[in-house]
């Protein structure tokens, strides 16, 4: 992912995302955990079978490092290098209790918002599901982008089993290091889709929320522009950090973790509805024909 995990590609469908929009530190210890993998040689498969979403009555997500329970939210202090600028922002990722019916699958929604001094500068839905094994897959994604509140366009947009992309793995249930996979296929990119790659398992790491143990590392990204997500038990991603410097790439650290009010909840989860629903003019090719997303009572 970039933000939340998402892989960065050039999108066919961006043009057509555009078009239709004109007619979106604290300390740490990088200790323990087992040595970092080498290079993949092989990358597992997408998926075949259609992931099913984990029951409720199962009362909580299976896996551990990326939990998918609506209201929970993270908060994190994120810093990027654009040019010879470092500039501050803040990132709130939330899993509502909306849904939506993609490819076959019960999805849910879950929201990466990026604010910029205050102000909405872009959001991203990430439609994502536990398989029955407790990996967690993603379905697809919409991104819209914003100055001064005012939409500008959308930088992404697809769904998995519509013009042949897609659903890819988001977390494996066990991760092993060595572990290669890919987060989807998206169609019409220019680029082929890097994979995914554990490079550690068990560590330790402090953020300034917390200090976390049995934590996941995950690299992702280009070569040369190669990010280290790390994953901890029960809260999901506390830290993003560039493997190499310059360029844009992202430093983010958990500030935050919460489990949101049924209030807070219906708030953002009806932000969302609009936002999915918007997708639907914005990027007719991808959502025209989708099922509407719905909250889950």
């Amino acid at each position: 992912m970039t933000k939340r995990g998402r892989q960065t590609f050039v999108w066919a469908v961006a043009t057509a995302l555009c078009s239709c929009a004109l007619a979106s530190c604290g300390g740490g210890d990088g200790g323990g955990g087992k040595k970092v993998a080498p290079p993949p040689k092989t990358v597992s498969e997408l998926p075949k079978a259609s992931p099913q979403q984990v029951k409720k009555k199962t009362g909580t997500p299976h896996n551990r490092w990326l939990p998918i329970a609506p209201g929970r939210q993270t908060v994190r202090e994120g810093n990027v290098n654009v040019g010879h600028r470092r500039l501050t922002h803040r990132l709130v990722y939330t899993v509502t209790d909306v849904t939506k019916k993609i490819n076959g699958v019960k999805a849910t929604v879950a929201v990466d918002q990026d604010f910029n001094g205050g102000q909405l500068a872009e959001q991203s839905l990430d439609y994502v599901a536990e398989d029955s094994k407790g990996n967690v897959i993603y379905l697809g994604s919409y991104t819209e982008t914003y100055e001064g509140g005012q939409f500008v366009n959308a930088t992404d947009g697809w769904l998995a089993g519509v013009n042949g992309s897609k659903h890819g793995v988001l977390m494996e249930a066990h991760p092993k290091v060595g572990d290669a996979y890919y987060e989807s296929k998206i169609a019409g990119g220019y680029e082929a889709p890097t994979p995914s790659q554990v490079v550690k398992t068990g560590a330790s790491k402090c953020v300034p929320f917390k200090c976390y143990k049995d934590v996941v590392v995950i690299q992702e990204g280009s070569p040369g522009g190669e990010e280290w997500k790390y994953y901890a038990p029960g809260v999901g991603g506390i830290l993003t950090e560039p493997r190499y410097g310059g360029g844009e790439q992202e430093t983010e650290k958990l500030v935050n973790a919460t489990q949101l009010s049924k209030r807070a909840l219906a708030e953002i989860s009806a932000e969302v509805l609009k936002v999915d629903q918007h997708a639907e003019s914005v990027a007719p090719s991808v959502f025209g024909n989708a099922a509407p997303a719905k909250r889950s009572h």
